[in-house]
């Protein structure tokens, strides 16, 4: 199919323009004076902002999981969810964890039941310089407790090295309940347990219950941000998701413009260049009003406070419309009268 004749424009976009609001989200909405007529598709040309974005920011900053209590002589287990959220801003994996710990202590009920006689938990996340791997102790004096991490869209226990088969992953069940783990806690779990891997006995004081992430922790540096937009997307991108009653990859349509991995250092600048570009096909409307937003790798909106000031350009391919001469039009309307006013010849 032979490409239609084209002309391309340019939307320059700095993030210092824009209307700053309460929340500060990086949201923006782009009016043009002049709408952009006969959009054959559009792409983003360039993109550059610096690699010092938050690595724990709003909206991704919670670490949630579950404890599982047996009072002495109990037959069954109580269970309940905990969570803690951390303050935004730039950590490294030793102080995260320093973080974290403030954090458990400061807790106001970290209690699972009523019994009067439980204690709370007690947890402690390290770094290993060696390894990179973070460790959690586990330590409970009264009655029997198991601890269970809970993986939810904002909970960051993949940033500390742990995998999926370590966590419950909520998006990944058809009931957020999780009296099934207690259940089989009591029956006695086996590695035929789908989360076996996920559920731990709390030591003692004296000899506390150690596990760790079974990936190095991963938190210093975010991979990269989505670029997305409602208006100049068309269903043609699809993002991956887990249906949770299959349980299978389902790929749907997605306002994804573009992925801008950081492939430099922290604190550098990130320049993105579109040698390969991603086209989202408009079907010829005109553009006068858009939005775009930033992302985290998580999909999550972005706060301007966090991710700094940038610059964009969008390019807009629009029909080159055919333009005539005033002799051709002239020529043209001669024509059509003479045809429409010669009589048909007919011959027999």
């Amino acid at each position: 199919m032979t490409e239609p004749q084209t002309r391309t424009q340019y939307v320059h976009i700095n993030s210092k323009h824009r209307l700053e609001t309460t929340d500060n989200l990086a949201d923006l909405r782009v009016h043009l004076q002049q709408p952009i007529k006969n959009c054959y598709r559009a792409f983003v040309k360039n993109f550059t902002i610096a690699n010092h974005l938050y690595n724990i920011r709003s909206g991704e900053n919670t670490l949630n999981w579950a404890e599982f209590y047996q009072a002495p002589g109990g037959t069954s287990y109580s269970h309940k969810d905990f969570s803690i959220t951390i303050p935004t801003g730039y950590y490294s994996t030793a102080e995260l964890c320093t973080q974290i710990n403030t954090e458990i202590l400061a807790m106001s009920n970290h209690l699972v039941s009523t019994d009067v006689n439980e204690s709370a938990m007690t947890m402690s996340f390290l770094q290993n310089p060696s390894t990179y791997r973070v460790f959690l102790s586990l330590a409970n004096t009264h009655g029997t407790k198991y601890f269970c991490p809970i993986n939810k869209r904002n909970s960051i226990w993949r940033l500390l090295g742990w995998v999926d088969r370590q966590v419950v992953n909520i998006l990944k069940r058809k009931a957020d309940s999780l009296n099934d783990v207690g259940v089989a806690i009591a029956d006695g779990i086996t590695t035929a347990y789908p989360y076996y891997y996920a559920v731990t006995q709390a030591g003692t004081g004296g000899s506390p219950a150690v596990i760790a992430g079974n990936l190095p922790a991963v938190v210093e540096s975010p991979n990269g941000l989505f670029l997305t937009s409602d208006r100049l997307t068309s269903a043609g991108t699809y993002e991956t998701r887990t249906d949770p009653q299959s349980f299978a990859l389902m790929a749907s349509p997605s306002n994804v413009l573009e992925f801008i991995q950081f492939n430099v250092g922290r604190y550098s600048w990130v320049h993105y260049d579109a040698n390969q570009p991603h086209y989202h096909y408009i079907n010829d409307q005109n553009i006068q009003d858009f939005d775009l937003q930033l992302r985290s790798e998580f999909g999550t909106l972005l706060n301007h406070d966090e991710c700094g000031d940038y610059n964009i350009v969008i390019a807009f391919e629009t029909l080159v419309e055919p333009t005539y001469t005033k002799e051709f039009l002239q020529a043209q309307a001669n024509e059509a009268y003479t045809i429409a006013h010669t009589p048909e010849r007919i011959i027999l």
